[in-house]
């Protein structure tokens, strides 16, 4: 009886792990059903002064997603490269972002704003020097409504990290 409730707890301990990438260990989980995102592309654009030279216009994302009532607990994962346009603002803005935007059926415009942890802004901040070719994963963050999501999944958007 002891060996079925342990087989119980593993396995259903797993069921609330999303699509994509699985969490960096030691994190939290979120409650609720697994959501399945994704897009057709990846990044499309960076802006932010300078920095907006700073990665190369590559990278596919890997989307860990939790439904949540109405909204979806979204932590989206990607590997950015440094370009050989290394311009570096010295003052660069506090936080970074990654906007995932599109169009619905009805050609009304559809954004998602997600937001990089603290572990991925401290390691955005020392990547900024380093030379060409150098890479650093970074993760951001979010919750968004689940309708929204559904108005993106699966869809070239425009997908622009902020630094």
């Amino acid at each position: 009886m002891i060996a079925a409730v342990a087989m119980m707890v593993s396995c259903t301990g797993n069921a609330n792990q999303g699509s994509g990438s699985a969490a960096a260990s030691g994190e939290a989980k979120a409650e609720g059903p697994a959501y399945e995102f994704k897009l057709a592309n990846g990044i499309t654009g960076t802006t932010g002064s300078k920095n907006c030279h700073l990665v190369e216009l590559e990278g596919d994302f890997t989307f860990e997603c939790v439904e949540n009532g109405d909204n979806v607990d979204v932590t989206a994962k990607v590997t950015v490269t440094h370009d050989e346009d290394n311009e570096m603002d010295e003052n660069p803005r506090e936080g970074a972002e990654l906007w995932i935007s599109g169009r619905d059926d009805d050609n009304k415009d559809v954004k998602v704003t997600l937001n990089a942890d603290e572990q991925s802004y401290k390691a955005l901040q020392e990547f900024f020097p380093k030379a060409a070719g150098e890479k650093v994963e970074l993760t951001f963050k979010g919750t968004a409504p689940k309708a929204d999501l559904e108005k993106l999944n699966g869809k070239n958007t425009t997908n622009t990290l902020v630094i």
